[in-house]
């Protein structure tokens, strides 16, 4: 289920974007004959446009879709939480931060969930949704290949309870909401300095707000030790 595709002309489209990131319509790709011939960007198999009954726009494999395409492996969280990170980088101050899904690297080392970039193109910050286990080597080696290209990264995990690799890379929990109207909030991974305690502690804040800190740089990664992370 990928938001993005390639197009046979106008290259990579984005099913989150204004005019799909190009001047289009989604009525000209969506349900039109002849059939636009779209192709997925991991595996290069043939994609159709569709719309989820919550009114999501994605893209879907046809069908005897190869199982090795890395897409194909993400639940309907992962992807709700991916929309959630690009609109959080895109509400920001306009003409600032622009973000991009399911962005590769040149050499196919990694494939940011979301990529964040800096109007001038100097800064770059990669969001990951990991839901799924992976172990501390794992992620952290993989934060390695972002770093090694000046990119930042921050790894944002929804689950219930934090991962064992929360204190190891730049990470964070998120709790989704209840109501539609109500925000994604970071419930851990995100401290600050209490005056009235004189202490360092644990805070929530709505995640549109931590993303907007993050992007600027008002935040510092910092290890947390286990005993610590009991506050």
């Amino acid at each position: 289920m990928p938001f993005t595709a390639l197009h046979p002309e106008l290259g990579l489209l984005d099913s989150t974007l204004h005019g799909l990131g190009h001047d289009l319509e989604w009525g000209q790709i969506h349900k039109v004959h002849p059939r636009i011939p779209l192709t997925c960007p991991d595996c290069s198999w043939g994609l159709h446009p569709t719309v989820s009954r919550y009114g999501v726009r994605f893209f879907c494999h046809d069908r005897d879709r190869p199982e090795s395409c890395e897409l194909l492996d993400e639940s309907w969280e992962h992807h709700m939480l991916k929309l959630e990170m690009a609109g959080a980088i895109r509400a920001g101050p306009a003409g600032r931060w622009f973000a991009a899904l399911e962005v590769p690297a040149e050499d196919g080392s990694w494939r940011a969930d979301v990529m964040a970039s800096s109007a001038d193109g100097s800064r770059r910050m990669a969001w990951e949704a990991q839901l799924s286990p992976i172990t501390v080597d794992n992620i952290a080696a993989r934060t390695h290949r972002y770093a090694v290209e000046g990119v930042r990264v921050c790894w944002v995990h929804p689950g219930s309870r934090p991962p064992q690799w929360i204190s190891a890379v730049p990470a964070v929990r998120v709790r989704a909401p209840q109501e539609r109207d109500q925000p994604w909030v970071v419930d851990d991974g995100l401290a600050g300095f209490v005056y009235r305690s004189r202490r360092w502690e644990f805070q929530e804040e709505p995640l549109e707000r931590f993303v907007r800190w993050a992007l600027e740089e008002q935040l510092v990664p910092a290890e947390a030790l286990p005993r610590y992370r009991r506050v």
